[in-house]
C-alpha cells in the first residue's frame, strides 16, 4: 500500500450519531469532549445510519482529543495486526503513532 493512502484520522472510531449533539454532528464541536476547538482537526467524512437513513457527516475534534484516541487505537492495533511485528510496524500503525504524538 502507498503511504499516501493511509489517513490516521479516518481510522479513529467516533461515537454513534444518536449519542452526539447537533453541534457535534454539524462539525462545530469536538465529537469526544463536546467543546468547540479553536483549531479544529478534521476526522474525515463519515457515513452513518440514523433513523433508517444514511447520513454523511464531517466530524471534528481537538488535536489533543484526536491524539489521545490515536494512542488508544495504536495500542490496540499493534496487538492485533498480523503485519505488525516487534521491530517493523505496518503503515497504519505508523500513521496512528505519528498522530498520537502530534499534540
Amino acid at each position: 500500500m502507498h503511504p499516501g493512502f493511509v489517513n490516521a484520522a479516518e481510522m479513529l472510531p467516533v461515537p454513534k450519531l444518536d449519542a452526539l449533539t447537533a453541534e457535534q454532528i454539524d462539525g462545530e464541536a469536538c465529537v469526544w469532549c463536546r467543546r468547540r476547538p479553536r483549531d479544529p482537526f478534521a476526522l474525515g467524512p463519515r457515513l452513518s445510519a440514523q433513523a433508517g437513513r444514511l447520513h454523511c457527516w464531517h466530524p471534528i475534534a481537538h488535536r489533543r482529543c484526536a491524539a489521545q484516541r490515536a494512542g488508544k487505537v495504536y495500542a490496540l492495533h499493534i496487538k492485533t495486526c498480523a503485519r505488525c511485528t516487534h521491530r517493523d510496524y505496518c503503515m497504519d500503525a505508523q500513521a496512528l503513532h505519528k498522530l498520537a504524538l502530534a499534540v
